[in-house]
């Protein structure tokens, strides 16, 4: 690796060191804005689900609970599918058997491991680039305003991004060093970053790979023991948890059901939304520089190492076609790219600024400049678009509602967030009613069925109907007909509407 402080504006190290620290410190600083605010500010389905697991976990052991509530904890955790192993969620549990329960732990932990990936990012674009590229490359990283929203969101995502870059950093130094410690690293970190949300695999894999084939080769690396030992660590924990949860347990069998959707490739209206998705989170302006910037990084192991991160997200994106052009938290594995390509096309400005400028005194006080007022920017943006919302509120009227319905009864609803909401703070035992959205998806899969065949199925057993998302609901006129039509209310506000399902309307 080249002294990149011969190459770099900031050469004198207490100056990277301040300007880091307070990188950190207000990258710290923005995820902790509205700290205590509920989790319904960035996709408040998957953070609510993750916040019912890490309640049941706490709940099954805690001794100063109600035991009808220990049990509806315990009975709505084990109720939720196994989407990835609850890594997160028992790290928060744990947190609140410490310092009592506080449904923002989730937002601290995630911030801590986004932040961890930041160091690892900056270690690794300093050997890809220059140190002036890796606070270039940090800058974004920590400052992208979704990113910023996104990396504070209770859910295994930010775990899994951190730990992308950790391996990748590992991967790195194993590369130039070659030696066991590293190979060991490597795997414990790939390992775990694709245990905790698997679809880390296809950025790791891709990476991995094309460095390995491009600079050696297949059958050099196949005669290699590190990298055979690299690949086993790496696999194990994953495929341990897929055998139990596929043939075993049997846990992941709904969890992995309506996700392969290849009739999506030869649509056009896929790839435009798809384009659009990564314009609206990560930056189209900044995902085309980073384009850019494997051709200025150099040919070899770090030109393969960006190409095969982006080919990696390429993959992943055509694999999970639907998921990747309609939820934006599936953007964030391409953060990785785009933060690592970004380094060499910022190492090539701040090289082009002192070859025009010098290192004069004034030219760091500008650049300096620029970059506060760019943060500075950045966290106003976020602390405007969380303080928009208080979701504070929400818990009473949930509870409120929860006292209504009873508790235990038998419900199926339409509410907000798939009844996370009812679940957590109502505690309410509930069946869902399929969104539009769900629907579309089923039609997309070739599972379709009939309104009254759905309908007939899932009033089973159920004593009432209660409606709190009447968007989903107005659009939805054949529910809607069907319940007036057919059902008593039991009470209705401009907040919900609860249907007897026991008994029907009798027709003069």
């Amino acid at each position: 690796m080249e002294d990149a402080s011969q190459s770099s504006l900031f050469s004198h190290r207490w100056t990277i060191n301040v300007i880091v620290g307070f990188l950190f410190l207000f990258g710290l600083g923005i995820r902790m804005l509205d700290l205590t605010d509920l989790p319904l500010d960035f996709n408040p389905t998957r953070q609510l689900f993750s916040a019912v697991k890490a309640r049941g976990m706490y709940y099954r052991y805690a001794s100063d609970v109600p035991a009808w509530q220990q049990e509806m904890a315990i009975e709505q955790w084990e109720a939720k599918a196994d989407v990835e192993p609850p890594v997160i969620e028992t790290i928060v549990a744990g947190m609140y058997f410490v310092f009592g329960e506080h449904l923002w732990f989730g937002r601290i932990v995630a911030s801590l491991f986004w932040l961890l990936g930041g160091l690892a990012l900056f270690g690794l674009a300093q050997r890809i680039a220059s140190i002036d590229g890796a606070i270039f490359a940090l800058v974004y990283y920590l400052f992208i305003e979704f990113g910023a929203i996104a990396s504070r969101s209770f859910q295994p995502d930010p775990l899994m991004v951190g730990l992308i870059l950790c391996a990748t950093w590992a991967f790195y130094r194993w590369y130039e060093e070659k030696t066991w410690k590293w190979a060991f690293t490597v795997g414990l970190l790939s390992g775990m970053a694709i245990f905790v949300k698997n679809v880390a695999v296809f950025p790791l894999l891709g990476a991995f790979a094309l460095v390995i084939l491009s600079t050696r080769g297949l059958k050099q690396a196949l005669k290699d023991p590190q990298v055979w030992a690299v690949a086993v660590i790496t696999a194990l924990p994953t495929a341990i948890y897929m055998i139990d949860g596929l043939y075993i347990s049997k846990s992941l069998d709904t969890a992995m059901g309506l996700r392969f959707f290849p009739n999506l490739w030869i649509d056009p209206a896929f790839y435009v939304r798809w384009k659009n998705i990564i314009g609206n989170t990560l930056g189209f302006g900044p995902f085309i520089l980073a384009l850019l910037g494997i051709f200025m990084a150099k040919p070899g192991i770090d030109r393969s190492l960006l190409l095969g991160t982006l080919l990696g997200y390429l993959v992943y994106g055509f694999v999970l076609p639907y998921h990747i052009s309609t939820h934006n938290y599936y953007q964030l594995p391409l953060i990785v790219f785009i933060a690592f390509s970004l380094s060499v096309v910022g190492k090539s400005v701040f090289q082009k600024i002192i070859e025009i400028n010098g290192r004069a005194i004034w030219v760091h006080a500008a650049v300096v400049c620029i970059i506060l007022f760019v943060i500075a920017s950045k966290m106003w943006n976020v602390r405007v678009d969380l303080a928009r919302d208080d979701f504070r509120g929400e818990p009473q009227f949930w509870a409120e509602l929860g006292d209504k319905l009873g508790h235990t009864t038998p419900v199926l609803g339409l509410t907000q967030d798939y009844g996370n909401r009812l679940a957590y703070w109502g505690w309410q035992r509930l069946d869902e009613w399929p969104t539009t959205g769900d629907q579309d998806l089923r039609a997309l899969a070739g599972k379709t069925s009939s309104f009254d065949e759905i309908f007939n199925e899932r009033i089973v057993g159920k004593q009432y109907f209660v409606v709190t998302n009447f968007k989903q609901f107005d659009g939805q006129p054949e529910l809607k007909d069907k319940l007036f039509n057919t059902y008593p209310v039991i009470e209705q506000s401009p907040e919900y509407i609860i249907f007897d399902l026991q008994h029907q309307i009798v027709n003069q």
